[in-house]
C-alpha cells in the first residue's frame, strides 16, 4: 500500500558476483601449497609460512624432528659503522635487525656435515685460545700470532660451514633466503616480478 507520504520500494538483488562489503582483493602472487617459491637463487618464503619437510640443500626427505631457528637480517649500510666504532655498530646492529623464524630441514648427510663444521669451529677456538695463553705465558710471540690465526680461520670455517640458510632480506610481508641448494629451488615454483 502506497500512501502520499510513503516512499516507493525499490526490490534489491544480491548476487554473489559483487560484494561491496567484502575487502579489496589483488593476485600479487601465485599461491603454493607451502607459501614459498623461488626467485632465481633466492628462497622467498612468506612471514608464518613453512618449508616443505625436505632438505635445503639436495632435496631429500629431511631428519625430523625439524628445529625451528630465528634469523636475523639489517641493512648492509649498517657494516660502515663496524669501521668506526665496533661497540656502536652492534648496539646499532641491535636496535636496526629483523627478525624471522624458521624451520629449514636437512638430510642426513648434510646434517653429519653442519655437525663436522661445528666440531671444527668449537675445537679450532679451543686450540686457538691454548696457543694463545701458552704463547703469552712463554713470551713467544709465535704461539700467539699462530693462536690468533687458528681462532680466526676456525671461526669462519665453522660460521661458514655450519650454517644451513642466511637472509638476503626481511621484510614484515617475507624472508628471502640465501644458501638453498640447486635441486631444492628446482623443485620450488619460479616467480618472476
Amino acid at each position: 500500500m502506497c500512501g502520499k507520504n510513503s516512499i516507493p520500494h525499490k526490490e534489491i538483488i544480491l548476487t554473489t558476483d559483487f560484494n561491496p562489503y567484502a575487502p579489496p582483493r589483488a593476485a600479487v602472487e601465485k599461491e603454493t601449497p607451502y607459501g614459498c617459491w623461488r626467485e632465481g637463487k633466492l628462497l622467498v618464503l612468506r612471514i608464518g609460512s613453512v618449508l616443505p619437510h625436505r632438505c635445503v640443500k639436495c632435496n631429500q626427505p629431511a631428519i625430523e624432528p625439524i628445529k625451528t631457528r630465528k634469523v636475523y637480517w639489517h641493512h648492509p649500510a649498517w657494516y660502515i659503522l663496524f669501521f668506526l666504532s665496533i661497540p656502536i655498530y652492534v648496539i646499532v646492529a641491535l636496535i636496526a635487525r629483523k627478525k624471522a623464524q624458521l624451520a629449514p630441514g636437512l638430510c642426513a648427510a648434510h646434517q653429519k656435515r653442519r655437525r663436522i663444521f661445528l666440531a671444527i669451529g668449537w675445537g679450532g677456538f679451543a686450540l686457538g685460545m691454548a696457543l694463545l695463553f701458552i704463547g703469552i705465558a712463554q713470551n713467544e710471540s709465535g704461539w700467539t700470532l699462530l693462536g690468533i690465526a687458528t681462532f680466526l680461520l676456525s671461526a669462519i670455517a665453522g660460521i661458514v660451514g655450519a650454517r644451513i640458510v642466511f637472509p638476503a632480506r626481511i621484510t614484515p610481508e617475507q624472508v628471502r633466503l640465501r644458501g638453498c641448494g640447486k635441486d631444492f629451488l628446482d623443485s620450488l615454483p619460479q616467480q618472476d616480478f
